[in-house]
């Protein structure tokens, strides 16, 4: 985090939690102090007499000593600490977040004007949310580093929950913990900070979801191949549900991009091959239940539907989980949207009405398509819908380097 609007600076990677190199702590004092009194006591006397120093030069000297001894003692005790420091690891960094004060308040925005959250340094890929919270993993491309936080919904200061040394990208959040993908790595951290553990090393995908055992991931665009794979929540074997060789696509999304899941099955959207399917819990033949619907991308699931995005043509669709007729409920989405349902709407970004121009914040009725415009955002590079509960609609805007969280009631 930085100074404009944020009080607590995520814990750099580059200096230890809580040392300033500079300023000497009790320890090295003490240490100093009982260094030089066993000086003076043996050197004073001769000094003083037989030099001929006068006792307040003397005196003066020896503060000066003092200082020394002091900013030295900090030096070797902080050489001593770096010997003892395991290697930095984002499950070891984690552990040094500071605590995290449960809350109890939900979003406080209101009227038609969107409410700042919070600021935050880097560029925000995976969100979250639960009743009080919204959770990220942000990445600083010129500092190689990032932080899995927390932002509360009525707004403030940001959290550290973890710290990163491998990009990330996708995160869910259950009722205990955050699972997030650094790297091909999978993680997960409680969410009120501690020790983040590693339930996969290998899992490689840039989407996930979860059910109540298992994490579900597909890769996106990564690899040469579309997978679906599972772990337990506890961590253990990885199992591969679903694999096929990508055909090749010469631009937009491609690969298993979105993936939701439920009791019923899990749902993909399959942008290189133009459908969207779903695959039994255990995995095996997809269905196909959306055919020839162009460059699918993102995808969320009520009881009775399927709703996507599509890249490319930038439309809004839905269609029932067990397949059939798809619907087009809106046109005009911005390039790769991300959607979030709630209650009876999905909301989600439209282009500016010109080449360049702002985007727009969206809330479509699933039933019949109809469209309100809640707000036209600011200026920006980049925007993501985060989800939506029943009071508010949350989002992200990307400007150079930095990520702005936002809130609207709906």
């Amino acid at each position: 985090m930085d100074a404009d609007g944020v009080h607590r600076r995520l814990t750099p990677p580059e200096s230890s939690p809580g040392v300033n190199p500079r300023t000497p702590n009790d320890a090295s004092l003490r240490s100093a102090r009982a260094s030089f009194a066993r000086v003076s006591s043996n050197h004073s006397t001769f000094r003083a007499k037989d030099l001929g120093v006068p006792t307040k030069a003397l005196e003066r000297w020896a503060a000066a000593g003092l200082a020394v001894l002091a900013v030295l003692g900090c030096h070797e005790q902080q050489k001593e600490a770096a010997k003892s420091q395991p290697a930095r690891t984002a499950a070891a960094l984690a552990s040094a977040a500071s605590p995290l004060a449960p809350s109890s308040a939900g979003c406080k925005a209101s009227g038609s004007n969107p409410m700042e959250l919070s600021k935050l340094v880097g560029d925000v890929y995976g969100t979250g949310q639960d009743k009080t919270a919204l959770y990220f993993s942000s990445w600083q491309p010129f500092g190689n580093r990032g932080d899995v936080g927390k932002v509360p919904k009525a707004g403030g200061s940001a959290s550290a929950l973890a710290t990163l040394e491998l990009e990330p990208r996708d995160l869910a959040v259950d009722d205990t913990h955050v699972y997030y993908t650094t790297g091909i790595r999978l993680m997960k951290v409680a969410k009120n900070g501690g020790l983040a553990t590693m339930p996969a090393t290998q899992f490689s995908s840039q989407s996930i979801a979860l059910d109540a055992a298992n994490i579900y991931g597909v890769p996106g665009d990564y690899g040469p191949y579309d997978r679906v794979v599972r772990v337990s929540k506890s961590g253990g074997e990885t199992t591969e549900l679903a694999n096929a060789k990508r055909p090749a696509m010469s631009h937009g999304a491609n690969g298993y991009n979105g993936i939701a899941v439920d009791a019923s099955g899990i749902y993909v959207a399959d942008s290189g091959r133009n459908r969207v399917v779903s695959f039994p819990l255990e995995g095996g033949t997809p269905k196909v239940l959306a055919p020839a619907e162009k460059q699918p991308f993102d995808i969320a699931i009520d009881e009775s539907n399927v709703f996507f995005s599509l890249a490319h043509e930038r439309s809004l669709m839905s269609v029932a989980k067990t397949g059939g007729k798809t619907t087009k409920l809106l046109s005009g989405l911005a390039e790769k949207a991300h959607i979030a349902l709630q209650g009876n709407a999905v909301f989600t970004l439209l282009a500016g009405d010109t080449e360049g121009a702002p985007l727009k914040l969206a809330k479509v009725i699933k039933e019949d398509g109809k469209l309100t415009t809640l707000t036209t955002l600011a200026p920006t590079e980049s925007a993501d819908v985060i989800g939506a509960d029943a009071a508010c609609v949350y989002w992200v805007q990307r400007q150079a380097g930095k990520s702005t969280i936002y809130a609207m009631s709906k």
